[in-house]
């Protein structure tokens, strides 16, 4: 189903080659892309009327143009920020604290990262869905949460089982059980999820339901 409205239109502001992949993926969904090599490129040419989502790379000076969107634009516009490398959890927890709606690396898949930015789309002028994200994280173990918690912090593995006391494959063993209650697939995606809910450190991450 395509997305409504004349003059509808999608930002992308990436390097090459992914630029007219991002491209291709909007067209998907009906809509034209404004699309730039970097953010003064795309600042310079913004229209008067907010794209329909922002789709911009991290390396490409994703985050600066993030900031102008915000002040032009306001919180409403949904922004994905994307990248090849800078995928770690400290990068996306950076991200989302900048202003992004989601962060996602390069490497997703073509159909699950058009999912996202459907659903960002559809969330527009709608309330922040931080509770159901709280719901599906209260879901998790006391010692999951730990885990996440950790994670979200910036640490590795090493060093979530050296804090917590127990082994780096006990470690990696709680992190495949987490990320199959939240339906997840990457720690990167967990992350994401933990900080869009307000979960930024292991002691303010929510006690379980019942």
């Amino acid at each position: 189903m395509g997305i409504e409205g004349d003059g509808a239109y999608g930002l992308v502001v990436t390097g090459e080659p992914v630029r007219a992949d991002y491209v291709r993926l909007l067209g998907r969904l009906g809509m034209s892309a404004d699309a730039f090599a970097d953010s003064h490129s795309a600042a310079a040419a913004l229209r008067d009327h907010a794209p329909v989502v922002a789709i911009l790379e991290v390396e490409h000076g994703g985050c600066e143009l993030l900031r102008e969107l915000r002040d032009q634009f306001g919180s409403d516009l949904p922004v994905v920020l994307v990248s090849a490398d800078r995928t770690a959890p400290a990068d996306v927890v950076a991200g989302l604290l900048v202003g992004a709606d989601d962060y996602a690396a390069e490497s997703m898949d073509a159909d699950e990262f058009l999912a996202r930015v459907r659903r960002l789309i559809d969330r527009t002028g709608r309330a922040p869905h931080a509770t159901a994200d709280l719901r599906r994280l209260s879901a998790l173990t006391d010692r999951e949460r730990q885990v996440l918690g950790l994670l979200t912090d910036g640490r590795s593995h090493k060093q979530v089982a050296s804090e917590l006391g127990i082994s780096v494959k006990t470690v990696g063993t709680h992190v495949q059980n987490l990320l199959s209650k939240l339906g997840l697939h990457t720690r990167v995606e967990a992350v994401a999820l933990a900080v869009r809910a307000g979960e930024l450190g292991p002691s303010s991450l929510p006690a379980r339901v019942g």
